[in-house]
């Protein structure tokens, strides 16, 4: 347990760092593509299914595979308030207690895993924030309030009650910056 909660802390400190970062320069390709995160290839834009695909995983496939702009338009166009917001594989799905009714080992394995899904997640944050901020700087405030707003939508989606512990203060830390993000654009 002392493990896993050591990992989560980790993740956290790595989230808030990266998020808080304003800076102009693009992450590199490698650290795009860096992740050891599989998620299924299930289209987004089934519509005729009757199971709804995640909403966060056509942005974060798009994110994996290196493209960029899709992954950010993806994020953008997502409907936050939809379920489910992860697919069932994903560890990210987990609620607190489904996390913490797993044997020890599984715990351990799965918290890394958490880890790594939300390095992915992290690092296209703070892509769509550095979208945001672009958009700002450029007095294009309409388009920066879209990326902001969207970031606060998704910080609200991962902040609720079938997520777990981690992914809730993510997703609480993503509110409070984007409020911050919002609030700096002015009315």
């Amino acid at each position: 347990m002392r493990i896993s909660r050591f990992i989560i802390g980790a993740a956290l400190a790595a989230f808030v760092v990266g998020c808080s970062k304003q800076s102009s320069s693009r992450l590199p390709a490698d650290d795009r593509l860096a992740t050891k995160v599989t998620l299924t290839k299930k289209s987004a834009s089934s519509s005729t299914s009757s199971a709804a695909a995640p909403v966060a995983q056509a942005a974060m496939t798009a994110w994996q595979q290196g493209d960029t702009n899709t992954a950010v338009s993806s994020f953008l166009a997502a409907d936050w308030s939809a379920r489910p917001l992860f697919p069932t594989s994903s560890s990210l799905s987990l609620s607190e207690h489904q996390f913490g009714a797993l044997p020890a080992a599984d715990r351990q394995a799965k918290a890394q895993d958490i880890s790594d899904q939300l390095g992915v997640l992290k690092r296209l944050l703070a892509a769509v924030t550095q979208a945001g901020h672009d958009a700002a700087a450029k007095q294009d405030v309409s388009t920066a309030r879209k990326y902001f707003t969207s970031l606060k939508q998704c910080g609200e989606a991962l902040d609720s009650p079938e997520s777990s512990a981690i992914v809730k203060l993510v997703g609480q830390r993503l509110k409070k910056n984007a409020d911050g993000y919002l609030s700096n654009l002015g009315q």
